[in-house]
């Protein structure tokens, strides 16, 4: 089935026979249109979507011309009271491959409009289909009721209009919560590095903060929680275009001593927090994949990487130097609560090396993990995130969740789907953040948010993983289809929540069943046979804007 759909994406239903040379019609949000399908179906100029106040939600155009360099402008008249942007979309190359390990170089790439620009004019491509999307922002504080917005579609140059599209926002009496006040739990690791390789600005220099900036607050609009922070020089090997830098510098001085310096660390949770992400710090990492830690060597004047285990005794020295000057700052400024040494899909043993050596240098600091599911672990871990195809039990979750801790899951590029590669289906990050709820787990995670290759305007692809699997967003900061879905699955995350409490509330044990019935679809992590993502999805929304 899902191959059957991901055809069926790549062309536009021909419902009319004649072709028009100049075609503007809303579209499906559920559908990847091909750029080079060419429309003749019947304009659809009027569509409704509907919302809950403070809602997030997103709705696609179509635009398809025959003349040669044919330039659009767009222009979204909203109402009073509703606040939104259009952009037209624009197209990366992608492939069908969604595993693990080395990207193979013999796949026929093709490309998929993912990327959301700014641009509200943009010279077209002729005989090219080019999709349109238009993001529309209720506030917590809008009346409900049906909102009459308008796109229109103008020569650039003249500034006739060329067509217009009608869009209707039902607003239901029903509020969700603001992104800092959600209850689920949204980590996407950032990587600061490639975008100062990007912009072309030296790392951690004001220009660097101030790029990083537009980008932090976009993320902050999902609900993240966690700052990604680096203690050590690359935690994670190769698997990034752009090297991670150690957020603290570490000295070993020539009497043997330690010293360290927090500067850019600060700098950096100081930002997180000012563009609204300040819930938690998560620090990588104790045990980095290749188990090599760089430190300045004063007595031979450079840069030094001790390779070791976690059981050794040069192990234990430089973390338990480290994590007591670590403790001490973190204090000082107020971040001990809320941090974690963070691991990612480290082993057990390694696992039990590290929490005792930080408990015994640092009492009480929260550890954290993505990484496989150990029962030894489960009370040791404040914020512990398991493998998509695993499972905490129900004791588990409530023995966690009785002292405060947080369990999540993830994928990553072992689960082909559902996932949000830029070859998924784009239902695919909608449904995430409902299979995590169907399962009790409190959020989710996903290893890279802007970590991008080496050209991310134009090629999605990296020479490891599945396309897309590496970024999220794009440079610009420009959104993507699949993070404005997975805001959309994050918002019906928080609607059941705020549903189950009313119905009980209210004593609808008819409503709760159905919704109950609805959402445990989701749990097993399959999409079922005959179904697709996007149907699903779409059925538990009904249920949901009733």
């Amino acid at each position: 089935m899902r191959k059957l759909f991901l055809l069926l994406c790549l062309t536009i239903p021909c419902i009319a026979s004649a072709q028009r040379p100049f075609y503007a019609s809303w579209g499906s949000k559920d559908i990847s249109y091909s750029e080079t399908a060419a429309p003749c179906g019947k304009v659809l100029a009027d569509t409704t979507v509907t919302a809950w106040r403070g809602e997030r939600v997103g709705v696609k155009a179509l635009v398809y011309t025959e003349a040669e360099a044919d330039s659009l402008a767009l222009n979204l008249k909203l109402p009073k009271g509703i606040t939104g942007t259009a952009g037209f979309m624009d197209y990366v190359l992608t492939d069908n491959f969604q595993r693990c390990g080395v990207h193979p170089t013999n796949l026929t790439p093709y490309r998929v409009a993912d990327i959301i620009d700014t641009a509200t004019a943009k010279r077209l491509d002729a005989y090219k289909l080019r999709p349109v999307w238009v993001t529309i922002e209720v506030p917590t504080d809008a009346k409900a009721g049906v909102y009459k917005t308008q796109l229109t579609l103008a020569d650039a140059v003249t500034g006739k209009t060329r067509q217009k599209l009608n869009l209707s926002v039902k607003v239901l009496d029903r509020t969700l919560p603001t992104p800092d006040q959600q209850t689920f739990h949204v980590d996407f690791w950032q990587q600061p590095y490639a975008v100062s390789r990007y912009h072309g600005v030296e790392r951690w220099s004001d220009a660097h903060f101030e790029a990083l900036r537009p980008y932090l607050q976009l993320l902050a609009r999902c609900g993240q929680r966690v700052v990604s922070t680096v203690l050590f020089y690359e935690p994670w090997g190769d698997q990034s275009f752009d090297k991670f830098d150690a957020m603290v510098r570490t000295v070993r001085h020539k009497d043997g001593t330690w010293s360290y310096d927090y500067t850019v660390f600060d700098k950096w949770v100081t930002l997180c927090a000012d563009c609204g992400i300040d819930r938690q710090i998560n620090c990588y990492s104790m045990v980095p994949w290749d188990m090599t830690f760089r430190y300045y060597d004063e007595a031979k004047g450079k840069d030094v990487d001790l390779k070791t285990k976690t059981n050794t005794e040069e192990y234990k020295q430089l973390w338990t130097a480290f994590l007591k000057s670590f403790a001490a700052h973190l204090k000082e400024r107020g971040w001990f609560d809320k941090t974690c040494i963070a691991m990612d899909e480290r082993g057990l043993e390694n696992m039990k090396d590290a929490y005792r050596v930080a408990q015994e240098a640092a009492p009480g600091i929260k550890m954290a993990l993505a990484g496989s599911h150990h029962k030894e672990l489960i009370d040791k871990l404040y914020d512990y995130c398991i493998d998509f195809s695993e499972r905490f039990s129900a004791e588990e979750l409530a023995a966690r969740r009785a002292r405060g801790q947080i369990s999540t899951t993830y994928t990553c590029c072992s689960t082909p789907a559902p996932n949000i590669f830029s070859n998924s289906l784009p239902a695919e990050a909608a449904w995430l953040p409902v299979f995590c709820v169907a399962n009790d787990f409190d959020g989710y995670l996903h290893w890279s948010w802007m970590n991008w290759a080496e050209l991310p305007l134009t090629d999605s692809r990296y020479r490891l993983f599945a396309p897309g699997d590496t970024y999220l967003i794009y440079p610009g900061p420009r959104s993507s289809v699949r993070y404005e879905r997975f805001i959309e699955g994050v918002a019906m995350a928080e609607k059941i929540k705020i549903l189950r409490a009313a119905y009980k509330a209210a004593g609808d044990t008819a409503a709760l069943e159905a919704l109950n019935r609805v959402v445990a679809t989701f749990s097993s992590g399959e999409i079922p046979e005959g179904k697709t993502a996007a149907q699903m999805v779409n059925e538990l929304q009904g249920l949901l804007n009733r």
